[in-house]
């Protein structure tokens, strides 16, 4: 992360790029529990759980496009301290 950036910026963004990480292993971690499982209220249990996390991650990363959005120069160009960190 850019130390140019407001530490309010910074703060936003490394949450937005933790909570992404962080749901995309749990959607991960869900996914791999519903396969093969037998007893189908466990699989749909552990489906639905992969379902939320996925769109956690998906939430995440809305939000770091959001973020990136209202930063972006009046030439419409991204300062590269925040296009690296949206990456």
């Amino acid at each position: 992360m850019n130390e140019n950036l407001p530490p309010q910026i910074q703060t936003a963004l490394a949450e937005c790029i933790s909570g992404a990480h962080i749901a995309e292993r749990k959607a991960d971690d869900y996914l791999k529990l519903s396969r093969g499982e037998a007893d189908d209220s466990i699989y749909e249990a552990c489906r639905s759980m992969h379902r939320f996390y996925s769109s956690m991650h998906e939430f995440f990363r809305e939000e770091q496009r959001a973020i990136s959005a209202l930063l972006k120069t009046d030439r419409g160009a991204m300062p590269s301290q925040v296009a690296a960190a949206v990456r």
